[in-house]
């Protein structure tokens, strides 16, 4: 007995220690907290973002038992998912082979299938359409579509798929080879509909936005949608800009078939090329399919030239650049946009608009309804040089981009003037018809000067002028109205110095300021900063000019500091002298002088520009 009840004992310790040990062991199923980053990079994983495919396609090469066909051969793998599609109308399926065609372009596979080689931008092919296809047929009579995770994926496949096309391509887009061969069968790729304001052959460099780190800009706008965001950037035909032509524009390839049409030589494609500020959807089967567009970037490549940001001080201390002074546009536009032009200051050139100008773009009603114009001038010269030379761009740019006068809405400009722009951006919206300016600078009247006739009509070119029917409404930013306290004597005589001194065989005063000093022997306004300093008449009597009453003024004033207005300063210009009476709007922002970078002058500009839309609709 005593041996039986020590082997019942014995048998229960051993059950016992083997419960114990079990409980102890780690369970073949379960699951282990590593914190939620682990999870959601479980979750998230796809071919986009890692060296392997998601769980989505997974579960597909699992169902099918595949899993060890693809780590073996690939493309053998594709064909039969392929075939499996064909006869299974279950969307997972295209999904796994965009996924799967993506992974072999990323890793670089190169296979040969009935005597035909597939590389990386065949495959890169091949996932677009899969990606397609998945993405017509998941949304169709779906509203759920849009919470699948994959539906994004598919997207970004599809997108990212053609941007790797476009930089493997040869040539222009249009140029892109007519037959693609593919893991099962072949696509024809074909030239499609394309708005760009001139033929594909005339830009010489076409990028996918997508290769490109923006630098310098706070903000990169990126619309979601299909399609890859493209740069492309113009053949040169001269130095007249000031602002280099690169453009943003998005290519969509539709393609024209069904999973059964691989075989069959009837899948067809169209490579569609659309400007990013005319195009802003594709209609396909019915549905309005947004375009992935990217604005910033091609802002950016533009600008990344050292060449650019040289411009303010080769024409400010020599009088030339590159660069022709005058009105720029560096992106298409359509008919019915309304033209913003931007106008720099001193020692300054339209590149420093490019973040105000970038941040703006973001608002898809100002994307849609505007279209934006950069002056470029010599901003030492005398003021009333640049007044007239401003004009004559303005008139000259309309007549040439509409000569017979069928857009209305190229006047319904709004000028926007940053210092000494900002005086220049007055100059066309007020009415000069008396001698006020001449009288200012010269205490007589014309009739008093008893000039030629020739004479006298180059004087009143400088100080007599209408208000131009193409402007509707400026805005003022840092605007210097009654002279800057920088604008001192020892400074100014420095910066006559510094750039006629050296230059006079190139340089000299205007003529208009020679025949004053003959006349009545006045201070002579030599440069810009003597035509703003605080102890010239004109200037002065200039600020007193009110807006024309057709046309609608705004201020931007910059106070450094905590002094509350009328007190306080930008560093540059007093708020006394940045004030204006009668304006529709005045908004101070917290910063120095350069405030047109500041988010709530880009705020300020915004507000009044969505105002304008309003005011034009109503009329």
């Amino acid at each position: 007995m005593k041996g039986h009840h020590f082997l019942i004992s014995a048998r229960l310790f051993v059950s016992a220690l083997a419960v114990l040990v079990a409980g102890g062991c780690a369970t073949t199923v379960g699951v282990t907290s590593q914190g939620m980053d682990s999870g959601y990079k479980q979750i998230d994983r796809s071919a986009l973002n890692a060296k392997a495919y998601g769980s989505y396609t997974a579960a597909v090469l699992h169902r099918y038992d595949l899993e060890r066909v693809y780590a073996d051969t690939p493309v053998q793998c594709l064909i039969q998912l392929h075939t499996l599609a064909c006869s299974d109308d279950r969307d997972d399926l295209l999904f796994a082979l965009a996924e799967l065609s993506f992974l072999m372009a990323k890793e670089g596979r190169e296979d040969v299938v009935d005597g035909h080689e597939l590389t990386a931008r065949n495959y890169f092919v091949v996932s677009a359409i899969y990606a397609y296809l998945f993405l017509a047929r998941l949304e169709k009579g779906d509203s759920a579509a849009a919470f699948d995770r994959r539906f994004r994926i598919a997207c970004d496949l599809y997108n990212r798929s053609l941007a790797y096309v476009i930089e493997h391509r040869k040539g222009v887009i249009s140029d892109v080879a007519p037959l693609v061969w593919l893991p099962v069968g072949s696509i024809h790729i074909q030239p499609g509909v394309t708005d760009l304001p001139m033929p594909l052959s005339d830009y010489v460099e076409v990028y996918a936005a997508d290769r490109y780190k923006v630098n310098g800009l706070s903000v990169r706008n990126r619309i979601a949608g299909m399609g890859t965001p493209l740069v492309l950037v113009r053949r040169q035909k001269s130095k007249s800009t000031a602002i280099p032509t690169g453009f943003s524009a998005t290519v969509f390839m539709r393609i024209r078939g069904e999973l059964q049409d691989f075989t069959t030589g009837t899948l067809t494609s169209q490579m569609e090329v659309y400007s990013s500020t005319s195009a802003h959807a594709v209609q396909v089967d019915g549905r309005t399919i947004p375009l992935e567009m990217d604005i910033t970037t091609p802002i950016a490549y533009t600008l990344n030239d050292p060449l650019y940001w040289k411009i303010a001080n080769a024409l400010f201390f020599l009088g030339k650049s590159e660069f022709e002074p005058g009105i720029s546009q560096p992106q298409p536009s359509k008919p019915g946009q309304i033209p913003v032009l931007w106008v720099h200051g001193t020692m300054s050139s339209p590149v420093w608009w490019a973040e105000m100008w970038n941040t703006l773009m973001a608002d898809p009603v100002l994307r849609e309804n505007y279209q934006h114009w950069f002056y470029l001038y010599d901003s030492g010269k005398p003021v009333a040089q640049s007044f007239l030379h401003l004009r004559k761009s303005i008139e000259a740019f309309v007549k040439k981009r509409d000569p017979e006068g069928k857009d209305p809405s190229l006047r319904q400009m709004v000028v926007i003037g940053h210092s000494q722009g900002g005086l220049l951006t007055k100059a066309t919206a007020v009415e000069m018809k008396s001698d006020t300016l001449v009288r200012a600078a010269t205490g007589k009247t014309l009739a008093e000067l008893k000039l030629s006739p020739e004479d006298e009509k180059l004087v009143r070119s400088y100080t007599q002028f209408t208000p131009l029917p193409e402007v509707k409404r400026v805005i003022f930013i840092s605007t210097p109205h009654r002279g800057s306290f920088l604008a001192s004597n020892f400074v100014r005589r420095m910066v006559n110095w510094l750039i006629y001194a050296p230059l006079q065989p190139i340089h000299t005063t205007s003529e208009l300021m020679k025949l004053f000093a003959q006349k009545s022997q006045p201070v002579a306004a030599a440069t810009s900063l003597d035509s703003m300093s605080p102890e010239n008449p004109a200037l002065l009597a200039f600020a007193e000019t009110p807006v024309h009453p057709t046309i609608k003024a705004h201020s931007i004033i910059a106070i450094k500091g905590d002094d509350t207005p009328p007190e306080g300063d930008d560093g540059v210009v007093e708020y006394s002298s940045a004030h204006l009476a009668g304006v529709e709007s005045e908004c101070v922002v917290r910063s120095g002088h350069s405030c047109q970078s500041m988010p709530k002058a880009i705020e300020e500009v915004r507000r009044i520009l969505r105002e304008h839309l309003r005011s034009q609709r109503k009329q």
